[in-house]
Formats: C-alpha cells, sequence, structure tokens
C-alpha cells in the first residue's frame, strides 16, 4: 500500500510542475507576442514614409490592369496598406476608350508619377529661417522698425555673412511673410492705395509757355546720363492743409533733399530753393540744372522758381519744367521718394508736429539706404562716384 504522506507529495509534485508547465507557457506566448510586435514595429517603420517608386507603380499597372488582380492582392505583394494602393489607383487613373467606343477607366503608372513629381514640387526645400533666431529677429527688426525692403536686408547679409552663417533670398522673406511663419504682415511692407478726391473747384492757373513742357527737357535729363536734374513734389499733412514737405530727388543717383515749408505757396517753394543756391553757391548751377515738377499751383510761378535771390545775377539760376497733367509716371523717381517718406510718415499725419531733426533723419535714411539698381550702393555713394 502506498503511503497517504507519499500519495500527497506525489500530488504536490504533479501539482508544481503543473503550475511550472504553465508558467513556462505564458513566458513564452509572452516573449513571442514581445518578439511579434518588435518586427511588427520594425515593419512599421521601414515601412513609414516611403513613398511607392515608379517600378512598383508598373507593378501595380500591370496587375490591376491585365491580371485583374484585387487591391488587398496587390497591397500584399508589395507589402503596402491596402489604403496606399487604393490612394494610388485612384491618382492615376485615366479614361481608355476600348475597340467598341466604350469608356474604360485603367491606371497608369507614368500619369501617376507625373502627377507626383508635380506635388512634389510644391513642398519644397527646409526653411532656413525654422531654428536661425537671430536671422529672424534681424529680418523683423529691419522690416518693422527699420523700414527696410526685403531686398536691402539681403544685402546687408551679404555683408554680414560671418555673423548669421546663412542667407536667405528676398522671395523667401515674403514667402515667410505670406505664410505668417514671421511675425509679419503684408501690411508692414506693402504700401496701401489711398484714392484722393478730385477738388471739384476751378482754380484759374496762368498757361504754361510750350518751352517749359517736359517735351522740352534736355536729353540728359531724360537719360539719367548726367549728374544735376531734379524731380520736385510736396508732401503735405493732414486734410492737405498746415505744414508740408518740400521734396527734390535727383534723377541719375535718386539722391533726395526735403525741406519742411510753413505752407503749400508758391513764395515758400522759392524760398526752399533760395535756401539751396545759399548753401551751394558757385555749385549750385553744376548741381541744379533742372528741376521738374508737376502742375500744381504752388509750383505755376516757373519765373519765380529761376530767379536767383541775387538780384545781380540776371541770368535763370535753374531751368523749371513740368510733367504732362495726369501723368506722375514722367516724375516716377520722386513718386517713389515720397512712398519711402510715407513709411515714416503716414497720410494723415499733421506735419507742423514734426520736428526738423525727424525730417533730417528721414532724409538721412533715404540717401544712405542701399539700392539694388546700383548693386546695392546708397545714392550718397552713387553722387560721390557721379559728381
Amino acid at each position: 500500500m502506498v503511503k497517504l504522506s507519499d500519495a500527497l507529495w506525489n500530488k504536490n509534485r504533479h501539482i508544481k510542475l503543473q503550475m511550472i508547465q504553465c508558467d513556462w507557457q505564458e513566458n513564452i506566448e509572452r516573449i513571442c507576442k514581445i518578439m511579434c510586435q518588435k518586427n511588427y514595429n520594425k515593419k512599421s517603420k521601414e515601412k513609414k514614409y516611403q513613398h511607392l517608386n515608379y517600378v512598383e507603380k508598373t507593378q501595380i499597372e500591370r496587375w490591376y490592369n491585365i491580371e485583374k488582380k484585387p487591391c488587398s492582392e496587390i497591397a500584399k505583394l508589395l507589402n503596402k496598406s491596402v489604403r496606399t494602393i487604393q490612394r494610388e489607383i485612384k491618382r492615376g487613373l485615366i479614361e481608355n476608350l476600348t475597340t467598341h467606343l466604350e469608356i474604360k477607366y485603367v491606371y497608369s503608372a507614368e500619369v501617376s508619377e507625373q502627377k507626383y513629381r508635380y506635388n512634389m514640387t510644391a513642398k519644397g526645400p527646409n526653411i532656413k529661417l525654422d531654428t536661425n533666431y537671430k536671422l529672424v529677429e534681424y529680418i523683423e527688426n529691419g522690416i518693422k522698425k527699420e523700414r527696410k525692403s526685403p531686398e536691402i536686408l539681403v544685402a546687408e547679409m551679404k555683408r554680414k555673412i560671418e555673423e548669421f552663417g546663412v542667407i536667405v533670398c528676398a522671395k523667401t522673406i515674403r514667402n515667410c511673410i505670406h505664410k505668417r511663419i514671421l511675425n509679419l504682415t503684408e501690411k508692414d511692407m506693402i504700401y496701401k492705395k489711398e484714392y484722393k478726391e478730385k477738388n471739384k473747384e476751378n482754380t484759374h492757373c496762368d498757361k504754361l509757355p510750350a518751352e517749359k513742357s517736359i517735351d522740352f527737357r534736355p536729353k540728359e535729363a531724360n537719360e539719367r546720363s548726367e549728374y544735376g536734374h531734379w524731380e520736385g513734389d510736396l508732401v503735405v499733412g493732414k486734410d492737405g492743409k498746415g505744414a508740408a514737405l518740400l521734396t527734390f530727388t535727383e534723377r541719375m543717383t535718386r539722391e533726395e533733399i526735403i525741406f519742411k515749408i510753413p505752407s503749400k505757396h508758391a513764395v515758400n517753394v522759392a524760398k526752399s530753393i533760395d535756401k539751396l543756391e545759399r548753401k551751394y553757391k558757385a555749385e549750385f548751377k553744376d548741381k541744379f540744372k533742372t528741376i521738374t515738377f508737376d502742375n500744381g499751383g504752388e509750383f505755376r510761378d516757373y519765373k519765380a522758381l529761376e530767379k536767383s535771390y541775387d538780384k545781380r545775377k540776371k541770368e535763370p539760376r535753374v531751368q523749371v519744367y513740368y510733367a504732362h497733367p495726369y501723368r506722375s509716371g514722367e516724375r516716377g523717381s520722386n513718386e517713389n521718394a515720397n512712398r519711402l517718406i510715407r513709411r515714416f510718415i503716414p497720410k494723415g499725419t499733421v506735419i507742423t508736429d514734426i520736428s526738423e531733426e525727424f525730417i533730417q533723419q528721414v532724409e538721412d535714411w533715404i540717401n544712405n539706404l542701399l539700392r539694388p539698381m546700383f548693386g546695392f550702393k546708397s545714392s550718397l555713394e552713387m553722387a560721390k562716384i557721379v559728381s
């Protein structure tokens, strides 16, 4: 007879073996799951972000059009997801006429590849401004605070390449502004187009002689081949009343001169030219050969503008000409300079409240501005070269 204690021991031993066996099975199952998960993750990582190449697309074309394989089977053959194959077939579907003149939709690997290449062009390269915070701050301050254009900033970057380590083009800066990558908007760059109401009052002015038309201006002035030919205009304040800015722009170098005058009267314009004549003395006639104005009433008294403050001088100190009515483009350099002034003195500003020091700062800023048309030289640098 088997003892009770031996029986109990054998029973407990059997139970322990079963428990050990169960533990081994659980561990093996757990290890298998982990290995499968690792393999799955590895495969998914390998699959991730891998686009179909052209060879795979030609295989899809054969399997789908000729062998009539379903998307699920094609996905297994290429080790891709079913949705990837479905999207690919949808992208490359074209209409094809059969011999019975029936429309049949087939997949074209070539069409799909063309669409893929076209879509990739919109992606573009990585943006250089993503992590270069110093360059971003420099661009934002340059446009918002210093009122510089992207072209000017690019020219300055080239001079400071060691500081920034990278250069972006002006188009990139504009695209970043448009896409809100920079803390700027189009309003920080683009001028608002405002329309003035036409003055309906019939202000009578004496007719100007024909020889004062821009048509009779010297050839050197028209071709910008000689220094000393200027364009002039007024930048008015709020409601067109009170103090104004009298601006002169040299056609060849875009050199700028700005005067603050108490009101837009012909007398104040003539006095400003008197100041220039006193300042430059004997050099005045070489520096100011001609001045072209618009047809504003403040410029119509050409005799007063041409007459020297020194009564002993009988000859005109400068030749004054007038652009055609409603042809502001004939004085385009001066109009562009006035737009630069409006960056600092917007329309609606009371010019009476603006100090002479601030106006001088604006003039210096314009004259020291690097200009693409001059190979990124300033107007003052060009004036020294040509004068």
